[in-house]
């Protein structure tokens, strides 16, 4: 071996071989500092993907938690495919085949019977016995619920005059062919309806709607408008809160218990109906001074009736002018004004505008097969289902 090829110690440390080495050296460093940069990246992402997931799961839930109160996003609903509205009415066109007009020799009047009160507000043997002199037919009177059996019958024309909640007139209007001609009250126009009250006791630190979060709100009963569907939308329109998200709600199983509770500082906040609430003034079972409210809704029309939009027109003719024209003298007068209530003439698409947000915001097949199942009074309610035989959508 030659002298020039020989490795010596000398040669290892000269400055070309040091460069050399430092320069590997940086090499690795650098290659694990960016293995080090690569790591942290993957371990960012993967935290942000699962937070992205939770935030997934979180909303998921919510809105799970939220639709078992019966809200659905809202949507403007519509007239069912087999019904026309040429004029804009909101309400289904007669047929113009004449061969699916109803001419029946006996008119079923089915009516929806007030729980919350102690006596009717319509005599319904008298509207009876006015009505068949008004139409020269036979009339029987029987109950309506709002059940799948009762809503497919005024579909199928086995009832021909209905008085329901307003509550419950979008769908049937949408689904059975409906035509809401006039409202109860003791004066002309849906005006004199009722209105939702969300109220407090007087001492109450909630002061606005936004105050209502982090506390519970305690309702009627789930089928009820005032008492609870109107509540739940408005508290969701106007404050962005969610039932069993924002708040809890429990269900007192009736308005005046409802009423009763607040003022007594049992609830912290109840969805109640103004009328109720007039007539316990009326009568010193309340005091202004008890409560604060913090919310009046619009008006809600009271019951709600009107014939199928299948009837034959001269006919459907009698019917409305005998509703409007009987004068229900022996009915019970309003609790609030103590006036004579009867049938007023309506304008659907004008005087239930605010009935329909409801409606839109609400899932139609929600509902409680019974209040009582659901909590005892004050007790936390479970979310209320919708029930398992209730109409699905046809549109909306």
């Amino acid at each position: 071996m030659s002298e020039s090829s020989k490795v010596t110690p000398e040669s290892s440390s000269s400055p070309d071989g040091k460069a050399k080495s430092e320069g590997a050296l940086g090499r690795i460093f650098r290659s694990f500092i960016y293995l080090v940069l690569i790591m942290s990246l993957g371990a960012a992402a993967y935290a942000g993907y699962q937070a992205s997931q939770a935030k997934k799961e979180t909303k998921a839930g919510e809105a799970d938690l939220v639709s078992k109160f019966g809200l659905t996003d809202s949507n403007p609903k519509h007239l069912a495919p087999m019904y026309t509205d040429k004029a804009g009415r909101l309400m289904a066109d007669p047929p113009t085949d004449a061969s699916q007009l109803q001419n029946p020799d006996t008119l079923v009047v089915a009516y929806d019977e007030d729980t919350d009160t102690d006596s009717q507000p319509i005599d319904w043997d008298g509207f009876r016995d006015f009505l068949a002199a008004a139409t020269g037919k036979k009339v029987t009177i029987q109950e309506y619920s709002n059940t799948v059996e009762d809503i497919a019958n005024v579909k199928a024309g086995k009832i021909q005059i209905v008085a329901l909640h307003a509550a419950d007139a979008p769908y049937v209007v949408n689904n059975a062919g409906f035509i809401p001609v006039a409202v109860l009250g003791d004066s002309p126009g849906a005006a004199n309806g009722n209105r939702l009250d969300i109220a407090t006791p007087a001492s109450s630190p909630i002061q606005t709607l936004a105050d209502i979060k982090g506390h519970n709100l305690t309702c009627s009963t789930p089928i009820s408008i005032t008492g609870y569907r109107a509540a739940i939308a408005a508290l969701l329109e106007k404050a962005q809160l969610r039932p069993d998200v924002d708040y809890t709600v429990n269900f007192s199983l009736g308005q005046k218990k409802s009423i009763k509770g607040l003022i007594k500082g049992e609830f912290e906040v109840a969805s109640i109906s103004d009328d109720k609430l007039q007539s316990m003034l009326k009568s010193g079972k309340v005091k202004e001074s008890e409560y604060h409210v913090l919310y009046q809704s619009e008006v809600i029309p009271r019951l709600t009736v009107g014939y199928v939009y299948n009837l034959q027109p001269d006919l459907a003719a009698k019917v409305v002018q005998a509703i409007t024209d009987f004068k229900n003298e022996k009915g019970t007068p309003d609790e609030g004004t103590n006036k004579q209530m009867r049938f007023y003439a309506v304008d659907y698409k004008k005087d239930f505008e605010f009935v329909r947000r409801i409606d839109d915001a609400f899932d139609p097949r929600f509902g409680a097969k019974n209040a009582k199942d659901k909590s005892k009074p004050g007790e936390e309610a479970k979310p209320a289902e919708a029930p398992t035989t209730a109409p699905a959508p046809a549109n909306g």
